[in-house]
């Protein structure tokens, strides 16, 4: 099996036997073997804490729940996920997203399947209005302030800076809701906050489905 991981200086070639049943972090761990200053993350180990994410064969996952046997080609390409600053080969700064997410964070937490997110950021790096346009702040973002909107308590104020982060830029690829390991489903959220902001007043509906904020 070929595996090559993108490195400050291109792709790296690895050539290792391995059984096509294997974890992706199960590889990972077999390179990093062969070449210790191979770096990426991991922690849990069981799809909760989501800093394994990573890019594979143009396919965002978590290496700790995906199976090599998923990818039916010869070739593996592994990559750190898209629209986030790299540290250091598969491993990616944090820190960003989540500045963005507290630019329009309200204030009291509601339940929905948002409270399922794992923070693995897996939805920024196929949402493909954050590589355009910075001010959007992602569908991490706005799936964790649906949660905690969906509260009574929030005010008309808490939604407003959902704005800040021009939510309306959303272009409802569902591109998030197709690569989220734990089905939390953003583009829905995202909606959803759209329609309770347009009943506010405090956006404007869109002239159809397709296009909205554009």
């Amino acid at each position: 099996m070929i595996i090559n991981i993108k490195r400050s200086k291109g792709f790296q070639t690895y050539e290792l036997d391995v059984p096509k049943n294997i974890i992706l972090l199960e590889l990972l761990h077999k390179i990093k073997e062969i070449d210790p200053s191979v770096g990426y993350r991991h922690m849990c180990r069981a799809g909760i804490c989501g800093t394994c994410a990573i890019k594979v064969n143009s396919k965002h996952i978590l290496a700790c729940k995906t199976r090599l046997s998923a990818f039916e080609e010869g070739v593996i390409n592994i990559e750190p996920i898209d629209n986030a600053h790299v540290i250091k080969d598969l491993v990616v700064e944090h820190q960003y997203f989540f500045d963005k997410y507290k630019s329009i964070k309200p204030r009291f937490w509601a339940f929905n399947n948002a409270k399922n997110c794992i923070a693995c950021f897996v939805c920024n790096g196929v949402c493909p209005v954050m590589n355009l346009d910075k001010v959007f702040a992602g569908p991490f973002s706005f799936a964790r302030a649906c949660g905690i909107l969906e509260d009574q308590r929030n005010q008309e104020e808490d939604y407003k800076r959902l704005l800040e982060g021009a939510l309306n830029h959303c272009t409802h690829c569902k591109n998030c809701n197709y690569a989220c390991p734990m089905l939390v489903m953003p583009e829905v959220l995202i909606k959803r906050l759209e329609d309770t902001m347009i009943s506010k007043g405090l956006l404007q509906a869109p002239r159809n489905d397709l296009f909205f904020g554009f």
